[in-house]
């Protein structure tokens, strides 16, 4: 996701230089803001990130056997109880 990112901007800064050379100033009242929005979407996409990654293991967690708590509501309802052995 890093990686991505610093790509996104750094392709974005060689256009703006690029249309820079070719048109003039006018062009950084567009491509400035759009770098800036560019930023800041991207922290907020990582900033969303944390949550989300717990929220993953979490759920990953809630469904694994190994980590069930014993009994609860159901527990012993499906089991077959002994017959004890006559004399």
């Amino acid at each position: 996701m890093l990686r991505m990112g610093a790509m996104v901007v750094a392709l974005e800064l060689a256009a703006v230089l690029v249309a820079y050379g070719y048109f003039g100033w006018p062009i950084l009242v567009f491509g400035v803001p759009v770098i800036v929005l560019t930023v800041i979407a991207l922290l907020v996409v990582r900033a969303s990130e944390v949550p989300r990654r717990m929220l993953q293991e979490h759920r990953a967690s809630r469904w694994d056997p190994d980590a069930a708590l014993p009994g609860g509501l159901m527990s012993g309802f499906f089991e077959v109880p002994r017959r004890r052995a006559q004399p």
